[in-house]
């Protein structure tokens, strides 16, 4: 079955692309139990002239593979905009995670990260750490999830600005849920907090909402809320971020 996201609304920043990349959205609506290889690759282009000229690109790629115990993830994007000569976003991630399952309730995962957001001021975000994963709630379906999550980062900083070089040592901690409440209707949140070990005021604070509601029986609903804080940039940058996006899903 194929899908088709119309946008209606976007309530986007220039800062749009995250500094804290949401890993739990992708896993938990990507594979199921019985599959072993999943992917997806989409890439979109747009060039538009009016009186400036605008122009979009967006990249975006998903593998997954899971063999018995173990599930390894990898994720990409980017994106660029440019209207009128100037820059209104250009950002983009690598991120490579494996996890293991060790009883049923509990994993362990080790990940690894490059990205950078020029109008975020980060030229590279380097990061690489493994931690414990745990499922705190399943229902008798299976659909319905709550899981908590910690793990150590070890991360290096270079900007674009004369801000020097930064190494931290942080906690990466999150708790995620996805709930299926009826049928159709799906809710996913995700909440990241990632402090310096020494400096808890030096922290990343994320969260992401998404709900789909079917409005019939090929047609679905989708609204997606983004709030992010970044103590750690230079002094210039924004430090709270958001993104609000609204659309339609055609299915056929």
């Amino acid at each position: 079955m194929k899908y088709f996201a119309i946008l209606l609304l976007a309530t986007l920043p220039a800062f749009l692309s995250a500094q804290i990349v949401n890993i739990e959205e992708q896993r938990i609506t990507g594979t199921n139990d019985s599959t072993h290889w999943y992917g997806n690759l989409r890439f979109g282009a747009n060039l538009i002239k009016v009186k400036e000229q605008v122009l979009q690109l967006n990249t975006a790629a998903q593998v997954e593979y899971k063999q018995g115990k173990s599930l390894v993830l990898f994720l990409m994007d980017g994106k660029f905009l440019r209207a009128g000569g100037k820059q209104f976003n250009n950002a983009g991630f690598a991120h490579l995670r494996y996890n293991r399952k060790l009883t049923d309730p509990l994993s362990t995962e080790f990940f690894a990260q490059a990205q950078y957001n020029k109008l975020l001021y980060i030229e590279l975000r380097a990061l690489g750490g493994g931690g414990l994963r745990y499922r705190i709630f399943k229902n008798a379906s299976g659909k319905s999830r709550v899981y908590l999550g910690s793990a150590y980062l070890f991360e290096h900083n270079r900007f674009t600005d004369a801000t020097a070089d930064r190494n931290w040592h942080r906690l990466s901690n999150y708790l995620s849920f996805t709930f299926r409440p009826w049928q159709g209707v799906t809710l996913v949140s995700t909440t990241y907090f990632q402090p310096q070990l020494t400096d808890w005021k030096n922290y990343r604070l994320a969260t992401e909402c998404r709900l789909d509601t079917p409005l019939g029986k090929k047609i679905s609903f989708f609204t997606d809320f983004t709030l992010q804080t970044d103590k750690a940039l230079p002094t210039d940058a924004p430090v709270v971020t958001y993104a609000w996006l609204n659309g339609l899903t055609l299915k056929f």
